[in-house]
């Protein structure tokens, strides 16, 4: 991953300087410039409600749930499981034709929250851990497109099976990820199963890391299933508790 600062929604430092990856004046800078203006426990707020209110109309709008849906849960779920890791393996971390966007937000996201500042430390900082509304935009015409085919293929409940599936899958990943950046001593940190995918996570966004290793956010099936789990010595570069 590249450590200059990406061009997208004007991250060009405005003195021209190039500020160094994962620093303190990257945070500052980013904080000062890039956060929007709504008040960030809104603005995951508003995130979080959308994703809410697309399940719950999709949910109503299944016709019929029928037994077969627990057969094809586990394997619409390996599916979106594997969506998320080849995305955030491949053009997220290396630049490719028609997915700069998404590079660059999460080249952003890592700048902001590398090494040892992996944790929030004021609500401007959600804005650097929120997916923005281009990737959901794109996820969204991903799972239509998913859907679609499903749609012509095997009729309209299943469709709509998927894309209940898909953004529930999609809420999962929000709300552990926002769970991963909280303070080390937060309560959900207490939490066995949060703690240990925290871990995982934490280990991914060590400068020297993050492009080889732990690319699954929610579930690591595919860190498995491919070798990409980290399972090296824990780096000096870890964050202490805050």
């Amino acid at each position: 991953m590249d450590t200059t600062i990406p061009k997208h929604d004007h991250l060009a430092d405005p003195t021209g300087a190039t500020l160094p990856f994962g620093s303190a004046a990257y945070r500052s800078f980013f904080r000062n410039h890039l956060a929007g203006k709504l008040n960030g426990n809104l603005y995951v707020l508003a995130n979080l409600s959308l994703l809410v209110a697309i399940i719950a109309a999709l949910a109503l709008s299944i016709p019929k749930y029928e037994p077969y849906f627990l057969v094809l849960l586990p394997g619409y779920f390996m599916f979106v499981n594997g969506i998320e890791y080849v995305l955030h393996r491949y053009p997220m971390h290396h630049k490719t034709p028609g997915f700069m966007v998404v590079y660059e937000h999460v080249t952003t996201h890592h700048n902001f929250y590398a090494n040892q500042d992996f944790y929030f430390e004021e609500p401007r900082d959600y804005y650097a851990a929120v997916l923005p509304y281009y990737i959901f935009i794109g996820l969204t015409v991903v799972i239509g497109s998913v859907s679609g085919v499903i749609y012509l293929g095997f009729g309209l409940a299943n469709a709509l099976f998927f894309a209940l599936v898909a953004y529930s899958y999609y809420l999962t990943y929000e709300l552990l990820h926002f769970t991963y950046h909280m303070p080390a001593d937060s309560l959900m940190k207490k939490l066995p199963f949060i703690n240990g995918l925290s871990r995982a996570h934490i280990l991914h966004h060590q400068t020297k890391l993050m492009a080889h290793y732990n690319f699954n956010i929610t579930f690591p099936i595919y860190d498995w299933l491919l070798g990409t789990s980290y399972k090296g010595p824990m780096p000096d570069s870890l964050p202490q508790a805050k």
